[in-house]
């Protein structure tokens, strides 16, 4: 009893500093408690689940892209919403704020500015900031681009790959490089089974499926790759869950 009660007081005294992540001025604030960034937490959670709950978002629920209004976001993104203090510094220091009362009023205030899909500071500063955490952290989507420019290499091609604008990213671009000039698009998708019948390929994803004008989809899994090249002539289609290819775009398996 004494050490849950020892416990209880340690975390409860526990402090983070916030400044404007420039080196100015910042103040202290108690992370758990009444007036704390665990509240404030909750509250975000609370809003966040409200606006993204009817596309499709639930919190911590893995990987998975969902259409927000014409949009892809993936959740993940969504997820890294709570506790972001690289959006909190941005936040005060787009705000002038020098104390931690105006900091949990003005937030709050603004939520709607600064997490909702429309929000101003969301497209300037909420959503690169989320795009970037989560791509130097997606252990799978790094491989993904090690095993294109390995592929690429074994064909003779000597290309960087390189990651996409915001604005490409939520047009389901995950990828890019440039190539004699011209700049050539990938998107990567987890997969959970896939099939060969006839000619063509069927493979099973998650979320809100598109390719729209990408010429690469690079599809993985725990322990394989799948490379697609979509053409005009003949594109990727989608069915439900399911991506579908003539065989003649699968360019790698491994």
């Amino acid at each position: 009893m004494i050490k849950k009660y020892s416990n209880y007081i340690n975390e409860a005294v526990q402090t983070a500093y916030l400044n404007d992540n420039q080196g100015g001025p910042g103040f202290y604030t108690n992370k758990y408690g009444p007036n704390s960034l665990s509240n404030l937490n909750s509250d975000i959670l609370e809003y966040i689940t409200g606006i993204y709950k009817v596309y499709g978002f639930s919190y911590q629920s893995g990987n998975k892209d969902i259409d927000v209004n014409g949009k892809l976001i993936n959740t993940e993104y969504i997820d890294k919403m709570v506790n972001n203090y690289t959006i909190f510094k941005t936040f005060i220091r787009e705000n002038s704020i020098k104390n931690e009362t105006d900091f949990y009023r003005l937030i709050r205030s603004k939520f709607d500015d600064v997490y909702h899909y429309n929000g101003s500071f969301f497209k300037r500063q909420s959503l690169p900031i989320l795009i970037n955490t989560t791509r130097k952290g997606n252990v799978n989507e790094i491989k993904c681009k090690q095993k294109f420019t390995e592929y690429a290499k074994s064909k003779g091609l000597n290309i960087v790959v390189v990651d996409p604008t915001v604005s490409e990213d939520v047009n389901g671009i995950d990828a890019k490089f440039t190539h004699n000039g011209r700049e050539f698009t990938i998107q990567i998708k987890p997969f959970t089974e896939y099939k060969t019948i006839g000619d063509k390929l069927y493979a099973k994803s998650v979320g809100s499926l598109s390719v729209g004008s990408v010429n690469y989809l690079m599809l993985y899994s725990d322990t394989e790759y799948i490379i697609i090249k979509s053409t005009s002539d003949s594109p990727i289609t989608i069915k439900g869950d399911i991506f579908i290819s003539p065989l003649s775009n699968v360019i790698y398996r491994s």
